[in-house]
């Protein structure tokens, strides 16, 4: 599980909101953390010079740092400090992750309404988009006491993708003693015809009821088949709750967080397509929409590079 965090700092609300969520996890995992801050100089415009500007930035920078370790040793967690000087702060945050072997990243994004332009060419977006490590986005507006963690919600959807997040979501519940929902949300079939452009069938559904009907129940009966074989890869957690919900007219998504409200999960686990797929990811997949809607914080799991993309569905029963 997560030994060693990099909580990235910036001074901003959404940033000083996760690094208390960063901290909260960080006791519950007994993890060590380490405290990043890359000098931005342009924020000091006023000081012409760029090397008082320069100093005044590593003056700051140096006081965020030592504030938040203050904060990490009151609460017994070992921590790391680096000041790092780099234009690019993604790569900075990327390469400092990798040096000092960290496992999990978390980011501050500004919320449901900011959200997307976060993601949309941010450097949170940068870093979740390359980071081969898990990355857990922190609503910056989320409450002001962090979440203690004992509810974890997991979306699964039979992919390779989705296995990986269980796997993760699994280690973590059992590592802290949560409660773990294993959540499958069965696709409204008529939605996903007119999705896909083949609006026809839908506007002729009359006439296809019946095959329509005899889908939705194989969906149906798929998503159970899901569950089931995500309770038996469970190996940390013995505390499982699997939910089957129908979509209905609703996106899955929005169902998803409706589930996460229901069980008054603390945080979400999802997986992501990783390095190939995270543009089409964040522009407009399901998981892109969580993170955009969810309340709670959200962990984006990659799957390892070395595994298949595609996903493997067998058929109910078998």
């Amino acid at each position: 599980m997560y030994t060693r965090i990099l909580l990235p700092l910036d001074g901003s609300p959404p940033s000083e909101h996760a690094a208390g969520v960063g901290l909260a996890l960080a006791a519950r995992l007994k993890a060590e953390v380490v405290l990043l801050q890359v000098l931005e100089p342009h924020r000091f415009q006023e000081l012409r010079d760029h090397t008082e500007a320069l100093a005044q930035a590593r003056t700051v920078g140096q006081a965020l740092l030592e504030h938040w370790h203050k904060e990490a040793r009151r609460r017994h967690i070992p921590t790391v400090q680096r000041l790092e000087e780099q234009r690019d702060i993604a790569q900075a945050i990327l390469q400092t992750a990798l040096e000092q072997r960290c496992d999990l990243v978390i980011l501050g994004t500004h919320g449901r309404t900011g959200l997307p332009r976060v993601l949309l060419g941010s450097v949170a977006e940068r870093v979740a988009r390359l980071s081969p490590l898990p990355v857990l986005l922190v609503r910056g507006e989320g409450p002001e006491k962090a979440p203690e963690f004992k509810r974890i919600l997991v979306a699964l959807d039979g992919s390779e993708f989705s296995q990986e997040a269980l796997r993760h979501a699994d280690a973590l519940a059992g590592k802290i003693g949560a409660r773990l929902s294993l959540v499958h949300v069965v696709p409204d079939i008529t939605q996903m015809l007119a999705g896909s452009g083949r609006a026809w069938m839908y506007a002729n559904r009359g006439a296809l009821q019946a095959q329509l009907e005899a889908e939705q129940k194989r969906l149906r009966e798929q998503g159970q088949f899901i569950l089931k074989e995500a309770q038996q890869q469970c190996t940390h957690c013995d505390k499982l709750h699997p939910i089957l919900q129908e979509a209905h007219r609703y996106h899955i998504s929005e169902r998803i967080c409706r589930v996460a409200e229901a069980e008054r999960a603390d945080l979400i686990v999802l997986g992501t397509h990783g390095l190939s797929g995270w543009r089409q990811f964040f522009l407009g997949s399901v998981a892109n929409e969580v993170a955009h809607r969810a309340k709670q914080p959200v962990l984006l799991v990659r799957k390892p590079q070395n595994e298949p993309d595609e996903a493997h569905l067998p058929a109910p029963g078998k």
